[in-house]
């Protein structure tokens, strides 16, 4: 099983914002939405004020004020490892275009396309915001940047994206990972290569996959399906290989810490992934990105 450490959904069909702008509307409005269209530009904001301090600050708890869920682990992990970024790491977001649905009790949450500018380049991103209480802020749950733009997605009378089940979809993609079985998945072609049993000169042995850390969180499509954002959690063992031959990151972690790979390292990696589950058949991967962890 190969360790894929970095990728990009590249995603198909058309973006949009609401009902009048390529989605479909259906649905009578029930309950009131997660954000109001003037806080939203707010969250915003105040978001990207605060993922620019902790960036370049190299302090966690900057972060655990930013990110949480599948997010969490995998900025602690490159924070501990690579410290504080320059300031051309820090980022502006342009033209978001906001999928919120109704979502009248905590956690709220909404999703979010934009193109994210910094250093000089502009990269597409599909992400989500969660408040999980009153006293809360907003923070980022997913993010992932993309190519082309998300399937078309269902709305309301209002305008607003409607909340869908994630249809297996995590625990779908889990056992593909672990043990092959593609009974409710269309594999991609990054999964299947995650599947090979070496990287590098290593031998890895497959590990525990599986939905989190955190809820996934769905819309509902056009034609009645979801699109889906999602975690998962992979844990595998490495035997056999040199120091040089392992992956950069898993190498550049254990030397934080003065540490040798041995003959054995335990690692484990945070996937985040974007999927669609049709309102029946098969699921599939639109993309999907690996970052380590943890390693020793």
């Amino acid at each position: 099983m190969a360790l894929v450490m970095a990728g990009s959904a590249v995603l198909t069909g058309a973006c949009s914002g609401g009902g009048s702008a390529g989605g479909t509307a259906a649905a009578a409005p029930a309950g009131s939405p997660a954000v109001g269209a003037d806080e939203s530009l707010k969250v915003l904001r105040d978001w990207t004020d605060r993922h620019n301090k902790a960036i370049t600050s190299g302090d966690e708890k900057l972060w655990r004020d930013t990110v949480t869920g599948a997010l969490a682990a995998p900025v602690t992990a490159r924070v501990r490892t690579y410290g504080k970024l320059p300031e051309t790491a820090t980022i502006s977001l342009a033209n978001p275009v906001l999928y919120v649905p109704r979502r009248s009790a905590y956690p709220k949450w909404f999703g979010i396309a934009a193109l994210e500018r910094s250093d000089g380049k502009d990269q597409q991103v599909l992400g989500v915001f969660v408040k999980t209480g009153a006293k809360d802020g907003w923070r980022a749950a997913h993010w992932l940047t993309f190519q082309g733009g998300a399937p078309d997605l269902a709305y309301d009378a209002e305008g607003y994206a409607i909340p869908a089940p994630d249809r297996g979809l995590p625990a779908a993609h889990a056992n593909y990972l672990a043990k092959g079985d593609a009974t409710g998945l269309m594999p991609d072609a990054f999964s299947a290569n995650a599947r090979k049993a070496e990287q590098g000169d290593w031998t890895v042995t497959p590990g525990r996959f599986a939905p989190g850390p955190g809820p996934s969180y769905a819309l509902r499509t056009g034609d009645g399906g979801s699109l889906v954002w999602y975690g998962l959690t992979q844990d595998a063992t490495l035997t056999g290989g040199t120091e040089s031959g392992l992956p950069a990151d898993v190498r550049d972690h254990l030397a934080k810490d003065g540490r040798k790979p041995g003959g054995t390292v335990r690692a484990s990696w945070q996937w985040l992934v974007i999927g669609y589950a049709p309102p029946s058949g098969k699921g599939r991967v639109l993309g999907e990105s690996v970052s380590l962890t943890t390693a020793r």
